[in-house]
């Protein structure tokens, strides 16, 4: 499975890290079901994704923009980060330092 987005990608260096890293553990369906999840949010405020690097483990940045040049506001940012044993499904400790109420294993929108 290839992962796809229409958005805007910032790094694009980390965000093949971040897909390669999700087909090979066999979680791009979860990484997928994310990208698209914001795609909906975005098409919902008539807006852009913006993608890009996050210190947490084949995690994104992302902010979802309306508008152009100086009229560009950010309508909602966050993260796309990834959950697993490495961090107890997202118990909030390091490395990704965010809080799931039912653990993940895969990724996970936070804003």
């Amino acid at each position: 499975m290839q992962i796809q987005t229409t958005a805007e990608i910032l790094n694009q260096e980390h965000f093949d890290k971040v897909a390669a890293f999700a087909v090979e553990a066999g979680k791009a369906e979860s990484l997928q079901e994310s990208l698209d999840q914001l795609q909906r949010i975005a098409d919902n405020f008539s807006a852009k994704i913006h993608i890009g690097y996050d210190f947490a483990p084949y995690s994104l940045s992302f902010s979802i923009d309306k508008g152009e040049g100086e009229d560009r506001r950010t309508v909602l940012n966050g993260g796309v980060i990834f959950h697993g044993s490495h961090d107890g499904g997202g118990n909030g400790g390091a490395p990704t330092y965010s809080v799931n109420l039912n653990p993940v294993d895969g990724w996970s929108i936070h804003t």
